[in-house]
């Protein structure tokens, strides 16, 4: 683990931990005017043979307009484990790329109790990379700009007043061209509900 993925972790379990000693305003999941901060951590395979998985970490954010249903955005760090191919100077190897990612979320909680909730949600956003994601398939070079579109299926579960934990399963659609990849996997993370 290199220092600087070592030292981000750090600040997040601080600003976990700092913002878990606010106290809640609601008991409820999911009440309106409630607003959340959350934490992530999540990892996914792909369907595509260029990108073995992604890693990501971050944070996403949200507030309840009405009981059950949030509008919010999460800022990702995204970690492409991907074999670059193509090129006539090298033979195929593997490569690690980052990017940076932000989507707009909206999220509708059907099944909600002072314990729990169920969540289904989706958004629409981008990710920006020095290098091209995939670098090379189905003929031609990857984009090292892609807009995104994430499909979240999760619940949450109250583990205290301010703080739930977190899991949700999500599809997300990587680029809207032939060059784009389909992402299956998840993120787990700490809630802390303000």
């Amino acid at each position: 683990m290199n220092a600087q993925l070592r030292k981000l972790m750090v600040l997040l379990v601080a600003v976990c931990l700092g913002l878990a000693a606010v106290p809640a305003r609601a008991l409820a999941v999911g009440e309106a005017g409630t607003f959340y901060v959350t934490p992530e951590f999540g990892l996914y395979g792909t369907g595509q043979k260029q990108v073995n998985s992604i890693l990501t970490f971050g944070a996403s954010g949200g507030y309840f307009v009405m009981d059950g249903l949030s509008l919010g955005a999460e800022a990702l760090a995204y970690s492409f484990d991907q074999k670059r191919s193509g090129s006539s100077l090298h033979s195929d190897y593997t490569q690690n790329p980052w990017a940076f990612g932000a989507n707009a979320l909206i999220r509708y909680y059907p099944v909600r109790t002072d314990k729990a909730a169920f969540f289904i949600g989706t958004g629409i956003g981008g990710i920006f990379s020095s290098d091209r994601i995939p670098y090379y398939t189905n003929g031609g070079k990857g984009n090292s700009s892609n807009p995104t579109v994430p499909v979240d299926l999760g619940f949450s579960v109250n583990l205290s007043q301010s703080v739930a934990f977190e899991l949700a399963g999500r599809y997300q659609r990587i680029g809207f061209d032939n060059h784009g990849l389909d992402a299956f996997g998840g993120h787990a993370g700490i809630r802390i509900n303000f």
